[in-house]
C-alpha cells in the first residue's frame, strides 16, 4: 500500500480533480484505489457521480467521533464504500468519505477538536490504527487522500502523518508560494524525528494559463518557486483546460480520454508513482529506465545498491522483476549475482523471448542442436519478441540451419516491426551466402510493404533485396528490381548509385562510369566515419580512375577498420563481414588501386546462378 496526498495550499487549482483523474488512470491500469476525502470543511469527492455511494455512508468525521465515543479504533470498513459505476474497470475503487452530509454534518464536525484529539485522547495511534487498516482489510494498491488547504492540524495529518508522498499542486504566485514554504519545510522535517520518515515530495503547478510567455513570466515564477520551495523540477505542469464538461465535474481520463488534459493527468500518474518500488509496474519502469530518468538515478538519497536489494526484497516472487534486475546487475560487473538472480527467475516459471534465446544459444554451444532448435523456434514464435530478439534469433538461425531463417517469416513479432527494422533485420541476415536463398524468400515475402525508411523513393527497391540478389549474382535480377529502369545519374541516390552500378557491372563487364561518378559526387563529411561508404567511395573512385581519391578513402576506411572491431557489410563480397574479413576485402581494394588484375570478390566466385 502506497498513500499519497494531495495538497494545495489555496483552492481553485484543480487538486480533488486531479486527484480523483490519478485514481481512475490507476484503476484503468488494474491497480486497487482507495480514495479518501479530508477536505472536511468542503468535501469534493461526491461532487463526481461515479464515486458517490449509492447509499449515505458515514466517512472521517464519524470514524473519528465514534472512536471519541467509545475510546476504540472503529472497524474502518464500516465507512468505506465501493465505486459500483466503475465496476467495468480492471482495477477496484472504494471512497472513504469526509462523512454523512446531513443537516448534523457542520456540527458533528465542529464537536471534533483535532489538537486535543493529538495530545489527550492518542490521536496518532488512531490514524496509525486507520492505515493498518486499511492494508489489511481493503489490500489496495494506492491510497488517494484528498487535503484541506492552509495550515490546518487536519493538513499536518495528510501531509506528515499518513503519506509516502506528497503532490502539491500550485499556482506558481506569491500568495501560494508563501505558504508553501512553511508547510513543505515542516514535511521534510519528518526525516529527522523521532520516527524519521522520507516522504517523497511532488511539485505541480497547476491551472496555468496556456498562452504565449513573450516576458518568461511562468519560466521567470517556476524558477523562483523553486529556489523558494527548493526543488529543481517540476512535476509535471496541469494547464487550465477551458471546458464546459468541468460544470458537470467530468472525469477526463474516464469520460475524455483522447483530451489533452487526460493526456497531462497521464503523465501525472506516472510521476507521482515513481516512487512506489513496491508497485511491479514502477519497479519494472526503473530497472528499464523508462520511467523517464536513468537506471541510476537513486532515489530519498539512498544508494544505488540499497534501491537494488530493496526491489529484490519487495518482488522476490516475480520473475519478471528478478530478470530485469539480472540485467542492471550484470551492466554493474557483478556476473555471478546475476546469473542467481536469472536462475531464481527460472525458478519461478519465468520465461521470454531472452531467456529462450540465452537457453537456445546455451544448448547449441553444448552441441545439443536438436535442443536448440527448440527453444530458438519458442523466442520466434514469443507473441512479444521485439526486434533485438528476432536478431539473435535471426543470427542463431545461420548458425544452426540456413533454412531456419524461414520461421522468421512465419513469426508473429515480424509483423509488429517498424519499416525500418524489418529492413534492418533482412540486411543483418546477410552474412551466409548458402543462406542468401533462404533470405530472398523472407524479403519477398514483406515486398508488399514499404521496408524502406521514410524519405526513399518510391523507385528504389528495398536495398535489402538488391544486396542479396547481388550476393547470389543475380545480378541481372538485381537491376530489373528497379521500378523505374536504370537510375538517372544526375538524380538517384548513393546507395542506389552504387548497388545499380555493381549489378551492371557484374551483368556486362563494363564499368558504368557514370553511377560511380555520382556516388563519389554525393560523398559526404558525415558518412567518412563508417566503414562501409568509405570502402564504397574508394571503388566508386577508382573505377572513375581518380587513385588519388580512392586512396584517400580506402586509407580512411582502413584506420576506421583499425580501430573498431564490429563487423559490418562489404560492398566487395556482398555479404556481412567480421572485423577480420572486412579488413582482408580492403586489401585486395588496395591491390586493384595499386594497379594488380583485381576486381571485386563477387565477380570472382563461382557463379550461384
Amino acid at each position: 500500500m502506497y498513500v499519497i496526498t494531495f495538497y494545495s495550499f489555496k483552492g481553485g487549482v484543480g487538486r480533488t480533480l486531479a486527484l480523483v483523474n490519478v485514481a481512475v488512470e490507476l484503476a484503468q491500469q488494474g491497480k486497487s484505489v482507495l480514495l479518501v476525502d479530508f477536505d472536511l470543511e468542503a468535501p469534493g469527492l461526491d461532487a463526481f457521480k461515479p464515486l458517490r455511494p449509492e447509499r449515505s455512508t458515514p466517512g472521517i468525521v464519524e470514524f473519528v467521533t465514534d472512536y471519541l465515543g467509545t475510546a476504540r479504533a472503529p472497524d474502518a470498513r464500516q465507512y468505506v464504500s465501493s465505486c459500483s459505476f466503475l465496476q467495468r474497470l480492471p482495477g477496484k475503487m472504494w471512497v472513504m468519505p469526509s462523512g454523512v452530509r446531513d443537516g448534523t454534518y457542520s456540527a458533528r464536525l465542529s464537536c471534533v477538536d483535532w489538537q486535543t484529539l493529538y495530545t489527550e485522547r492518542d490521536g496518532y495511534l488512531l490514524f496509525e490504527d486507520l492505515r493498518a487498516q486499511w492494508e489489511s482489510h481493503l489490500k489496495p494498491d494506492y491510497v488517494l487522500i484528498d487535503s484541506r488547504t492552509g495550515h490546518t492540524d487536519v493538513a499536518g495529518i495528510c501531509t506528515r502523518h499518513l503519506p509516502d508522498a506528497v503532490v502539491l499542486c500550485f499556482l506558481p504566485n506569491e500568495e501560494n508560494l508563501s505558504g508553501l514554504e512553511g508547510i513543505v519545510q515542516d514535511i521534510r522535517r519528518e526525516k529527522q524525528g523521532p520516527a524519521p520518515r522520507q516522504i517523497e515530495l511532488y511539485f505541480v503547478p497547476a491551472n496555468i494559463p496556456q498562452l504565449d510567455d513573450e516576458q518568461n513570466i511562468l519560466s521567470r515564477r517556476l524558477q523562483d518557486a523553486g529556489r523558494r520551495l527548493q526543488f529543481e523540477d517540476a512535476t509535471g505542469i496541469v494547464h487550465r483546460y477551458d471546458s464546459l464538461s468541468l460544470l458537470d465535474d467530468a472525469i477526463f481520463a474516464l469520460e475524455r480520454p483522447n483530451s489533452r488534459l487526460a493526456a497531462e493527468y497521464r503523465q501525472l500518474t506516472k510521476a507521482v508513482t515513481g516512487g512506489n518500488l513496491q508497485d511491479r509496474d514502477v519497479a519494472l519502469r526503473y530497472l528499464s529506465g523508462s520511467d523517464g530518468g536513468s537506471h541510476f538515478r537513486v532515489r530519498g538519497g539512498g544508494s544505488l545498491d540499497r534501491i537494488l536489494e530493496h526491489i529484490r526484497r519487495l518482488h522476490s516472487q516475480d520473475g519478471e522483476v528478478l530478470y530485469s534486475l539480472s540485467r542492471i546487475v550484470s551492466r554493474m560487473g557483478r556476473d555471478q549475482e546475476a546469473r542467481a538472480l536469472r536462475g531464481q527467475a527460472e525458478d519461478l516459471g519465468f520465461r521470454n523471448a531472452e531467456t529462450m534465446l540465452d537457453a537456445a544459444y546455451k544448448l547449441f554451444a553444448d552441441g545439443d542442436r536438436e535442443g536448440a532448435s527448440r527453444s530458438l523456434k519458442e523466442a520466434i514464435f514469443y507473441p512479444v519478441s521485439d526486434y533485438f530478439d528476432l536478431s539473435r534469433a535471426a543470427y542463431l538461425c545461420l548458425q544452426i540451419d540456413v533454412d531456419l531463417v524461414d520461421w522468421i517469416r512465419e513469426s508473429p513479432a515480424l509483423a509488429k516491426l517498424e519499416a525500418s527494422e524489418k529492413e534492418s533485420l533482412c540486411q543483418e541476415l546477410l552474412s551466409k551466402r548458402e543462406g542468401l536463398p533462404v533470405v530472398e524468400r523472407l524479403i519477398r515475402s514483406l515486398s508488399g510493404e514499404h521496408l524502406e525508411p521514410a524519405g526513399e523513393s518510391y523507385e528504389s527497391p528495398p536495398t535489402s533485396l538488391v544486396l542479396c540478389l547481388i550476393g547470389q549474382q543475380k545480378f541481372r535480377e538485381a537491376m530489373s528490381v528497379f521500378k523505374g529502369g536504370r537510375p538517372d545519374p544526375s538524380r538517384t541516390g548513393m546507395v542506389e548509385a552504387f548497388n545499380y552500378a555493381m549489378a551492371e557491372w557484374g551483368c556486362t563487364g563494363d564499368i558504368p562510369i557514370d553511377l560511380f561518378r555520382r556516388v563519389v559526387e554525393l560523398a559526404s563529411a558525415s558518412e567518412f566515419r563508417l566503414k562501409n561508404p568509405c570502402q564504397c567511395f574508394a571503388v566508386a573512385a577508382w573505377a572513375i580512375g581518380d587513385g588519388e581519391a580512392a586512396r584517400r578513402y580506402l586509407a580512411n576506411a582502413e584506420e576506421l577498420a583499425r580501430a573498431d572491431d564490429s563487423g559490418a557489410f562489404s560492398g566487395w563480397r556482398y555479404l556481412q563481414t567480421s572485423a577480420s574479413e572486412f579488413r582482408e576485402d580492403l586489401v585486395e581494394i588496395r591491390s586493384m588501386i595499386d594497379g594488380a588484375p583485381v576486381r571485386p570478390r563477387i565477380f570472382t566466385l563461382r557463379s550461384a546462378t
